[in-house]
């Protein structure tokens, strides 16, 4: 099992809702779209219970909807949503019991009608409308990047080379696609997505 005993032995919520928001003139916060979220009501992944259990152990409040796994050098990054936000989060490979606390995760608010529409970096040059992102340093990778729009989710994974084998695990949505040295997932409707990823 890859990596398991030294997840296993120190899995940690270190990035808890690092959440991205824009603010109003007047320094308040725009209250988030109104109506159903897209993200939200899509069909929730078929996921193994130990997998869905690690997600949800404390300190994680609720329960996240996983839209789509993808094992990215024996890590599965996990795309998810809960409590309005777009998260992903980091398991080991071949995980048999469920960890004892939430892993290593961060995540970004669902858009709000003052969040980011300029479309030049990543996430905006893949996102279509309105979107967030947040971004951390979560082991084993170099740096993550999370955006979160109404109707899809896109995480880039940094500095990981061109021989890293990316393989989807479950999700009907997800897809990945390489980007230099980079790896793309993303979920969602292929509508608001950018870039057309190629097959892999």
């Amino acid at each position: 099992m890859r990596r398991s005993s030294r997840f296993l032995g120190a899995v940690s919520l270190v990035a808890t809702a690092v959440l991205t928001a824009a603010c109003t003139d007047d320094g308040t916060p725009p209250q988030q779209q109104s109506g159903p979220w897209f993200l939200d009501a899509t069909a929730a992944a078929p996921v193994d219970s130990v997998v869905q259990r690690s997600i949800d152990a404390p300190p994680a409040k609720g329960t996240a909807k996983i839209l789509g796994i993808a094992d990215v050098s024996g890590t599965n990054v996990v795309l998810a949503v809960r409590n309005g936000t777009c998260q992903v989060a980091l398991l080991p490979d071949g995980l048999t019991e469920p960890t004892a606390t939430a892993p290593d995760s961060f995540g970004s608010e669902r858009p709000t009608a003052g969040s980011a529409d300029t479309h030049v970096d990543f996430p905006g040059n893949m996102l279509a409308g309105t979107y967030t992102q947040a971004s951390a340093q979560l082991d084993p990778f170099t740096f993550m990047t999370v955006g979160c729009s109404e109707n899809a989710m896109t995480v880039k994974v940094e500095g990981i080379g061109n021989s890293t084998q990316v393989e989807k695990r479950t999700g009907d949505s997800l897809r990945s696609w390489k980007n230099g040295t980079d790896v793309v997932l993303a979920v969602g409707t292929p509508e608001a997505i950018h870039q057309a990823p190629t097959p892999g």
